[in-house]
């Protein structure tokens, strides 16, 4: 990838190519676990994602071999003194917050106003599969491996996976990955929804998720982007207030130029070229 708008160092790069971004996990001798360190760099990216006009789809991915291994247990880590120092209130009060503050960043991932597609290879596991949990989109190769293991860790699942997996795959199958902590494959995951596909190999997997990326970037911004905008306002509130949301989000963008030419292509038998306007 090559677009003027890109990083190329730092823990979490955004780059983009054409109207596809990605966010991109950069830890790969690490196999991208995550600390605090990790999610500043991530708020960054997605604030860059966020900023950046162009970009109509986001990917989330990991360099090199795994998406991610989750937390990162290592002594590196700043989180560990919190959990290793003798408990007090102030320890206690210090992970709270900072619980608190990762949840807020996978709130604003979950939230970016464009659709984003976590493409998944290898290890998901823990905080890697809390973080895949906030795309709209889930695809992964075969042989990855999904789990939450913070059950045989002695501590709870805590920013924002339980809700989101219960919300994705139902109460019980989130129930039993959460209580067993174990391991399943990518079958498993196709099989309760976890993911939208799995792809024979990571080669497959990512000129897979590119050709739908590029399929959703081709359509008409703000058609798709009202669409999620109405996705999110639904799962907080009664069937009423949604659809009458509904409604008015998509009184907010019709007409518009991009109608005129999506359905003017239509007719036409051609590609559309939208500007979003």
């Amino acid at each position: 990838m090559n677009d003027a708008n890109q990083e190329k160092t730092g823990e979490v790069i955004y780059d983009r190519e054409g109207h596809v971004g990605a966010i991109i996990l950069n830890r790969p001798e690490k196999r991208n676990a995550l600390n605090p360190r990790v999610w500043d760099a991530l708020e960054d990216a997605i604030a860059r994602a966020e900023q950046d006009t162009e970009a109509r789809v986001v990917l989330l991915r990991g360099e090199g071999k795994s998406f991610s291994a989750g937390l990162d247990l290592s002594p590196e880590n700043e989180l560990f003194s919190v959990v290793t120092d003798a408990p007090s209130a102030a320890n206690k009060m210090a992970f709270y917050r900072e619980v608190r503050r990762t949840q807020a960043i996978h709130t604003r991932l979950e939230r970016l106003g464009k659709p984003t597609i976590a493409v998944i290879q290898r290890h998901c596991l823990g905080a890697g599969l809390e973080l895949a949990l906030c795309c709209d989109i889930r695809l992964c190769s075969q042989g990855t491996l999904f789990s939450l293991p913070e059950g045989r860790l002695g501590f709870i699942t805590d920013i924002g996976g339980l809700q989101r997996l219960t919300k994705v795959v139902g109460p019980g199958h989130a129930r039993e990955i959460s209580f067993r902590a174990h391991p399943f494959d990518a079958d498993k995951a196709l099989a309760i929804r976890l993911v939208n596909e799995v792809y024979p190999d990571e080669e497959n997997l990512m000129a897979k998720a590119r050709e739908m990326a590029e399929e959703i970037a081709a359509n008409p911004p703000l058609a798709v982007q009202g669409a999620k905008e109405v996705f999110l306002f639904d799962e907080e509130v009664s069937l009423e207030e949604s659809l009458e949301y509904n409604a008015a989000r998509s009184a907010m963008i019709v007409p518009s130029e991009d109608m005129k030419e999506a359905i003017s292509a239509y007719l036409e038998k051609r590609k559309g070229a939208f500007k979003g306007e």
